[in-house]
């Protein structure tokens, strides 16, 4: 059975994450999970795309990937997001995601 209250998934050797992001941050971190999103900090301001870009940025450099390997799924400009990690290079501890998973 799957759990509704994950807020990652894999799909083959891709991470699928459902964050909920707090923009305007004073840097950019891993939060807590809130139900079914993990929260991220990010300091950029929710404004013209900013902060799904520097999102995007932080992922690519916490999942040791280039930029091009994170895609926003759904979200665009909202705080709640899905996002896929292609080919994540590491798992960081924070995230709780658990290496084995795939």
């Amino acid at each position: 059975m799957k759990r509704l209250d994950t807020y990652y998934r894999w799909d083959g050797g891709n991470l699928i994450l459902q964050l909920k992001v707090h923009a305007g941050a004073k840097v950019a971190a891993w939060g807590k999970v809130l139900g079914g999103h993990i929260l991220v900090h990010v300091p950029a301001a929710p404004e013209k795309g900013r902060a799904t870009a520097r999102l995007l940025r932080f992922l690519a450099d916490e999942f040791a990937v280039p930029t091009a390997n994170v895609q926003l799924i759904r979200g665009a400009f909202s705080p709640l997001k899905v996002v896929r990690i292609i080919n994540p290079g590491t798992l960081n501890d924070s995230t709780g995601i658990p290496p084995t998973a795939r």
